[in-house]
């Protein structure tokens, strides 16, 4: 728990997104703590392949927390207890996923609708496993369901260590305004840290939430999309550090071709080129005419192609992509 604390910014645990590659490219950045993807104890329950590979480790990769995700109580317990064995450092429970269908099996912030069901959960899991536990949740299910106080008084009773907040309501998704009053008003009334969750994109974003809350560290999720480097930024900000706010465009590419590099080695070629295809779009979303060079890019065969893409990959004055023949 300390390490998370210290980071002061942790790597969301992001379904789809925070697999080895990604995380590795954020540590390479400064990212002090990371989570794996989401693990859903269901798969836990019936050994899938899949949702082991998820826990995988490597070196270069701590420290490191998991979050698991769930509906029933003893299988979440057996997900937290092979967590604990595979050495992960936090457990954090999902209780906050707006996934319709996470959502539709009353899993993630389905169970901020049962708060009762939700402190079973706690409860079993904080006297189950030795390692600490936290709990992601939002402020409510819908504006006329606003229970986060409520919520989180009754996790910091169960026993965990720390909860985190995403300041918007199930129905909310990411839309609308992430209310970081909300972040204030929880870290005033529980005991236990408090991390805020929602629309950190810069460095500034980060700042302004960790000194207006009061909160003990910041989650960076979609802001860390296309953008490792803002690991980097925040602790630069933080320490009064002078750098360049934004990264050149060699940068980018640079980042791009280690980060496919790292999932050719992981996944192998056909997958990793899959897996890195929503990647490149996000190192790329501030440029023009980025559907030509996506065009060009599921032509992409592997290592060599990609670097060759990448090294023809040109800005024109208008901050429009074109790849040089």
């Amino acid at each position: 728990m300390k390490n998370m604390i210290k980071a002061r910014a942790i790597l969301a645990p992001m379904a789809g997104v925070a697999d080895i590659p990604f995380r590795l490219m954020a540590r390479k950045f400064g990212c002090r703590f990371a989570f794996t993807e989401m693990i859903d104890s269901n798969g836990v329950a019936y050994n899938n392949k899949k949702t082991f590979q998820l826990m995988e480790k490597v070196s270069g990769d701590e420290p490191l927390g998991v979050q698991i995700v769930g509906e029933d109580p003893e299988r979440l317990l057996n997900a937290a207890k092979l967590c604990e064995d595979r050495g992960f450092e936090v457990l954090d429970i999902n209780a906050g996923c707006p996934a319709r269908k996470v959502v539709s099996a009353g899993k993630g912030a389905a169970l901020l609708k049962d708060p009762h069901k939700l402190s079973r959960i706690i409860g079993r899991i904080v006297g189950g496993v030795h390692m600490p536990v936290t709990v992601k949740i939002r402020s409510g299910w819908d504006e006329d369901n606003l229970n986060y106080l409520e919520v989180a008084k009754m996790i910091a009773g169960e026993g965990a260590s720390a909860i985190c907040v995403h300041p918007r309501t199930k129905d909310q998704m990411h839309k609308g305004r992430a209310d970081h009053d909300i972040i204030r008003r929880v870290k005033e009334e529980v005991n236990i840290p408090v991390f805020a969750s929602g629309n950190i994109f810069s460095a500034r974003d980060a700042a302004d939430v960790l000194a207006n809350t009061g909160c003990d560290a910041v989650f960076v999720a979609r802001g860390a999309l296309g953008r490792p480097w803002i690991f980097r930024e925040i602790y630069d900000h933080l320490g009064k550090n002078d750098r360049p706010a934004e990264a050149s465009f060699d940068m980018i590419k640079e980042t791009a071709l280690e980060h496919f590099e790292l999932c050719l080695q992981h996944y192998g070629e056909d997958r990793a080129r899959s897996r890195m295809y929503k990647h490149v779009m996000w190192y790329m979303k501030k440029f023009k005419n980025i559907d030509a060079v996506m065009k060009r890019y599921r032509g992409v065969s592997g290592l060599s192609s990609f670097r060759d893409l990448m090294e023809r990959l040109r800005l024109d004055e208008r901050n429009r992509l074109f790849v040089k023949s």
